[in-house]
């Protein structure tokens, strides 16, 4: 099912860069974009509800890779985009590290398609940049979004994403 994007431009100024933190999970893509005053604009996630990562990964993937090129033509010339998507962590299980690689570098490359300039970042330096220890829990990620943006937080995953936008914007200023 293809996600609603919704960009309210007229919070848009031209010249203004927005950066946009991409999660990736084996499950979904969750993404948060920030303007350049720090402000929260917008919250997007592609999922699918598949059982099997394969087809999964397929809807999903299809699905992110549209609404991007859908929110690049509104965008167009109103505001350029830069993104940071977290690079996949070791887990344990093999076959899920390769999931969540999977599906980072389809996040990845599909920002460069696109003509968004997105780079990887490893989670313990966003952590260590924007919360302050490497080692950040869930909670303490969480805790310092709630604090600098709301509680608007439906997922742990778009406190996650919304921090990764953050270090993006802050490391390009």
């Amino acid at each position: 099912m293809e996600q609603q994007i919704i960009i309210n431009t007229s919070t848009v100024y031209p010249s203004t860069v927005l950066y946009m933190g991409i999660d990736c999970s084996s499950k979904a893509i969750h993404s948060v974009w920030v303007d350049q005053n720090e402000r929260l604009i917008t919250q997007c996630k592609w999922n699918s509800k598949k059982k099997n990562f394969e087809e999964r990964f397929i809807e999903f993937g299809v699905d992110f890779w549209t609404s991007l090129s859908k929110i690049k033509v509104i965008l167009n010339e109103i505001a350029p985009v830069q993104a940071a998507v977290e690079a996949a962590i070791y887990i344990q299980n093999p076959k899920a590290t390769i999931a969540i690689a999977s599906v980072a570098g389809l996040a990845r490359f599909a920002c460069h398609v696109n003509g968004i300039e997105c780079e990887f970042v490893d989670n313990t330096k966003w952590k260590r940049d924007i919360i302050g220890k490497g080692n950040a829990s869930k909670i303490e990620i969480k805790n310092f979004a709630i604090d600098k943006w709301g509680d608007i937080f439906q997922e742990q995953d778009f406190a996650d994403a919304a921090c990764i936008a953050l270090w993006k914007k802050r490391r390009n200023n």
